[in-house]
């Protein structure tokens, strides 16, 4: 008794193994699975640009508010200086003083 094989089919998904199939199964389904993962990485990159935005816009706003502070205590301070030339050069060397002193005693505490 001799058994035939059965004749090699045209379409390439009738020639599949069981093994084959179950594999591309498995193939589907994980693809399936990875798509919430996708979608949950996608918003959280997102979210980080945005947040990169926000931030840079933020550093921005400070930047602009600390070079107008900056403006405003230099003009402030011409104008003291130009009103009261005597009592800056005062104030000064009060302050440079102080700053001298401090410096020397810091300087000295190290030492001992």
């Amino acid at each position: 008794m001799t058994t035939s094989s059965p004749a090699p089919s045209a379409n390439p998904s009738d020639t599949a193994t069981p093994t084959t199939a179950g594999g591309a199964g498995r193939m589907q389904d994980a693809a399936h699975e990875t798509q919430p993962v996708e979608r949950l990485a996608h918003r959280l990159c997102d979210h980080l640009s945005d947040m990169a935005h926000h931030s840079r816009d933020a550093v921005t706003d400070a930047q602009k508010l600390l070079a107008q502070k900056t403006h405003q205590a230099s003009s402030s301070a011409e104008h003291y200086i130009h009103c009261a030339p005597f009592k800056s050069v005062l104030i000064a060397a009060g302050v440079g003083a102080a700053a001298a002193t401090l410096m020397n005693w810091l300087l000295r505490s190290r030492n001992h």
